[in-house]
């Protein structure tokens, strides 16, 4: 079923990207309303997948320090170098909020007027997600006056990050209070996420992951608001009902405009496999405790694995050869995922070792390493059994967050804005006073790259595109990348 709808799916993005490419996001939501949402959500799914993990994936890649530019081409020297312009995302902006929230706004109004639940707790949780990520990585966003247009709202206020985040739950609240034995529940099996599970399993699996993306608001809290985050954690793990699979689109093909984002715009439109290479951060941490995953992750360089010091973008090829780091590696079939069993179970050992069952963590912990490591083809239990590289240190709470979180990151590649999030909010991994080649720098610790142009400032958050700022007089003071989002560390 998924292999046939991606045909329909990627021709609606077609569709519904040409006839929105001029709009912003005050955009009438309610056109086109004769959509039927079933035929709207695959083309929301797809191109939430196509922005997160085409446009912000390279990035998020970039600045977790899974990858560095290659010294050999010049793709992502902005990205590298910290030094992006206004119009670098405006293409991520404008599909995620004139296409994809617009799109989900309309299967949320028609599934309201149907009273389909089921419909409207998709649509509702794919928005929340958008809108965390856009908040996380803007800050303050069009949010309660956004997608408004119909009411006279054509310049929309932005809320801040913390008035989104109450938003959010609140969204989801609602929603997961419906009634889903209703008759107008019905099973939408355009789903590419759930939609092979009949309707009885798609609601408990859309009811799972609206609590499973409440957990990760909460625990995007932990550091700003320690309290609210201890209420609404503590009330989610009391439920015990979190994701217990993965949610992913499990759609792409070897064929052009219908991979994996990654791979079709940093491969195959690139024309070049090499752009990507991996970090000295990364590398040197996967060397250091003989982690298996590497092979699964990169291409060794000439001479083994060696990772490219973060930011070394203009190294000599006399001094580095053009086939000496390793290279990332991207498959066209890849799966996208919004959530891995591996994230829920480390999202899982943070809220129970911060404010629930301390026993519970090491098992959590244990299995979000070996779930890891078994998505990748190979056995993690030595790893963490006593004595092994990753076994769970049960020490002081900062030696077992250090632990939860580094696994975290090693675990996010390819989806590395999420670990991006959470270096800026825990600190974990720790940014380094040294460089990577001197003989101080600990394996896996941030380096600050050396093609930098923010006086040694790690980036925060991203700025606005231009597009918002000549459609919106709202759109906030422009803020410094290296400026901390309003839940940081």
């Amino acid at each position: 079923m998924k292999k046939i709808l991606i045909y329909s799916a990627f021709t609606l993005m077609a569709f519904f990207t040409s006839c929105s490419d001029y709009l912003d996001i005050n955009t009438d939501p309610n056109n086109p309303t004769e959509v039927d949402p079933s035929l709207v959500l695959p083309s929301a799914e797809a191109q939430i997948a196509g922005a997160l993990n085409g446009y912000y994936g390279v990035l998020g890649g970039i600045w977790s320090q899974h990858w560095t530019q290659s010294h050999v081409a010049s793709q992502y020297r902005n990205e590298d170098s910290y030094g992006l312009t206004k119009s670098d995302y405006n293409v991520a902006w404008r599909e995620l909020y004139s296409d994809v929230l617009i799109d989900l706004s309309v299967i949320r109004k028609s599934a309201e007027e149907s009273e389909n639940w089921n419909a409207y707790l998709q649509a509702t949780s794919l928005m929340a997600y958008t809108y965390q990520i856009l908040s996380d990585l803007y800050d303050q966003i069009p949010f309660s006056e956004a997608l408004k247009g119909n009411e006279g709202i054509n310049e929309p206020v932005f809320d801040s990050g913390q008035d989104v985040y109450d938003g959010l739950i609140t969204m989801l609240d609602e929603a997961l209070a419906k009634d889903f034995t209703a008759d107008g529940n019905t099973w939408i099996q355009t789903d590419f996420v759930f939609g092979d599970l009949g309707r009885d399993g798609q609601i408990d699996s859309w009811i799972r992951f609206a609590n499973t993306l409440k957990l990760k608001i909460y625990l995007r809290q932990t550091e700003a608001r320690s309290a609210v985050a201890q209420d609404g954690i503590t009330k989610i793990l009391n439920g015990d009902n979190l994701l217990l699979t993965d949610a992913a689109l499990d759609i792409f093909e070897d064929v052009a405009d219908r991979s994996y984002p990654l791979f079709e715009t940093n491969v195959r439109q690139l024309n070049v496999s090499t752009n990507l290479r991996g970090s000295h951060t990364f590398i040197s941490y996967l060397v250091e405790n003989a982690d298996p995953r590497i092979d699964a992750f990169f291409i060794a360089g000439s001479g083994g694995h060696f990772g490219l010091r973060q930011g070394d973008f203009d190294a000599l090829s006399t001094d580095i050869a053009p086939d000496a780091p390793d290279v990332a590696i991207f498959s066209p079939t890849t799966a996208f995922y919004l959530f891995t069993t591996e994230e829920v179970n480390f999202m899982l050992a943070e809220a129970n070792l911060r404010y629930g069952n301390t026993g519970d963590v090491i098992g959590y912990y244990n299995n979000g390493v070996m779930q890891s490591c078994a998505r990748h083809g190979v056995n993690g239990d030595g790893l963490v059994s006593d004595g092994g590289s990753y076994a769970y240190p049960d020490g002081t709470f900062d030696e077992n967050l250090k632990a939860i979180m580094t696994q975290k990151w090693v675990s996010m590649v390819e989806r590395g804005y999420e670990s991006f999030f959470d270096q800026n909010r825990t600190g974990i991994p720790a940014l380094s006073s040294v460089g990577g080649d001197d003989p101080n720098y600990v394996p896996g610790e941030y380096t600050y790259s050396i093609g930098g142009v923010t006086n040694g400032l790690f980036p925060r958050r991203l700025i606005y595109p231009d597009l918002t700022r000549r459609n919106n007089s709202n759109t906030p003071e422009e803020e410094p990348i290296t400026e901390p989002v309003w839940w940081a560390k």
